[in-house]
């Protein structure tokens, strides 16, 4: 039976679901899988207080020259800085560590592909912590208001059991 409501076709006969094989089921431990994925939002207004308070000295402790350059640019830096420091704050939970095991803020740097598509660059620990648990590929998505910043990222690599931070 089938009707329309909205411009869209309901039907009510059903799909059969395909069977998956144990095959298919299985993971070789050579796959690709996602070891980590880490979200966190940031007030703008907690930033712009802290930059207010410390100035140079809080960006120079959590941001890379470039990242400062790059915020300072933008027409509300303060809505960059909260960005990027979700960013930073998203990777530590993707990790699993946080600020532990030697990671520094600057070890965390957002960049920008020439499409405009952000992308992490890992220094020293981050990076050491990336080779040590096979992390190939790293994804971060931000999104910012007046009001807050938003960072996802997920962090894949090759399956390998015992591997985790």
């Amino acid at each position: 039976m089938k009707g329309t409501r909205s411009g869209f076709t309901l039907s009510s006969e059903r799909t059969p679901i395909p069977e998956i094989s144990e095959e298919a089921l299985s993971t070789p431990n050579d796959s690709t899988m996602i070891f980590g994925t880490g979200i966190d939002i940031v007030s703008v207004e907690r930033i712009e207080e802290a930059v207010s308070r410390w100035g140079n000295l809080f960006l120079a402790r959590v941001f890379t020259d470039r990242e400062i350059a790059w915020c300072q640019r933008r027409a509300r830096p303060s809505e960059s800085f909260a960005v990027f420091f979700a960013a930073k704050e998203a990777f530590l939970k993707a990790i699993g560590t946080g600020l532990r095991n030697g990671i520094q803020w600057k070890d965390i740097e957002v960049e920008h592909e020439a499409s405009g598509k952000p992308r992490l660059s890992l220094q020293r620990r981050a990076k050491e912590l990336l080779e040590k648990n096979r992390i190939e590929k790293t994804f971060v998505t931000l999104s910012h208001d007046c009001r807050c910043a938003v960072a996802h990222v997920i962090l894949e690599g090759r399956a390998d059991e015992g591997s985790h931070c």
